[in-house]
């Protein structure tokens, strides 16, 4: 039975797969400032695990601007036309050698690999192909933020929904709102603390599985099994 079952692994981008080190909050900032006619300024941490299209509206709604969701959809065009400049002069990091681990995870025939962020979808792509990591994900498994899927709950929700009778769904990332998004989808979920949430924080909220900062692939498959061994049984 085990070898029929095929395991998706759903990533969220931001502090799971890489670091921007604030190269994406400076163009976003700016993009939400232009429309609204004044500075505004993104708090990184008390925003994590918030999609694209939350935190415009959080902002705007925080400087009393009037908004509908198109205009939402007109800024994010505006940040994600400057974010490749703003990539290149910050950098980004790769969370642990990830992109070692997504190598030899594409070599395994029971998993395939998804994107389940709160990133827009150019947003997430142009950070992946900056990053080197886009050639691990098939566009057709890229669940990310729009005007339909404007909260993380509604896309790991999408992303669930595409799965097959005999596929299981695990989201690993590294905000309190991934795990709450997976546990709300019925999904497991694989908590790494490599973002703005510390273990301990991770934890209190009960991911199904947790991982050290500092994991490595040995440690990711033990996890995924254990799962596996509780969804086929």
């Amino acid at each position: 039975m085990k070898s029929t079952i095929k395991t998706k692994l759903i990533w969220d981008i931001d502090g799971t797969l890489l670091k921007t080190n604030g190269a994406a909050a400076v163009p976003f900032a700016q993009a939400v400032s232009d429309f609204a006619g004044k500075t505004v300024a993104i708090d990184r941490k008390g925003l994590s695990g918030f999609t694209d299209y939350e935190i415009a509206m959080h902002l705007l709604k925080t400087h009393d601007i009037f908004f509908e969701i198109k205009h939402i959809t007109q800024i994010l065009n505006v940040y994600v036309k400057n974010l490749p400049e703003s990539l290149e002069n910050i950098g980004i990091d790769l969370i642990n050698n990830v992109d070692q681990v997504l190598e030899k995870l594409m070599e395994l025939p029971e998993i395939e690999l998804l994107i389940g962020t709160g990133n827009c979808f150019m947003g997430a792509e142009i950070k992946l192909k900056y990053a080197g990591l886009a050639r691990f994900f098939l566009d057709q498994n890229f669940f990310c933020s729009s005007e339909q899927l404007w909260n993380r709950d509604l896309i790991i929700k999408t992303a669930k929904n595409s799965l097959s009778v005999n596929e299981i769904g695990i989201v690993i990332g590294d905000s309190p709102r991934d795990i709450s998004s997976a546990k709300n989808s019925g999904l497991s979920v694989i908590a790494v603390p490599t973002g703005a949430h510390s273990y301990v924080e991770l934890e209190s909220h009960c991911p199904t599985e947790i991982l050290n900062e500092h994991w490595r692939y040995s440690d990711l498959m033990i996890a995924i099994e254990k799962i596996k061994l509780i969804e086929v049984t």
